[in-house]
């Protein structure tokens, strides 16, 4: 009688610390983006609309650079903390 394989047995062993990367990456990330968000949204709405409003290209280098930079933060501050913790 031949065993059917589980789920758990088909995946690739060289997925396993992939996806625990993944979940932890995701499990740091959403704290810190959503503490992001509000402390952008409460100090920094009022300069961005009024930004918006009066110099729309300004506005669009401001707000890319802002991309761009809490990007490069936040994939630093997770490396650091996954080095810290010593999850990596």
């Amino acid at each position: 009688m031949k065993v059917k394989p589980t789920a758990r047995s088909r995946i690739d062993p060289s997925f396993r610390p992939l996806l625990r990367s993944l979940v932890l990456e995701l499990a740091i990330y959403t704290p810190l983006v959503l503490l992001y968000f509000l402390l952008i949204l409460r100090f920094a709405n009022q300069y961005l609309t009024d930004l918006y409003t009066s110099n729309l290209k300004l506005y669009a280098i401001v707000a890319t650079a802002a991309i761009i930079i809490q990007a490069v933060l936040l994939e630093r501050l997770t490396a650091w903390l996954l080095r810290q913790f010593g999850l990596r």
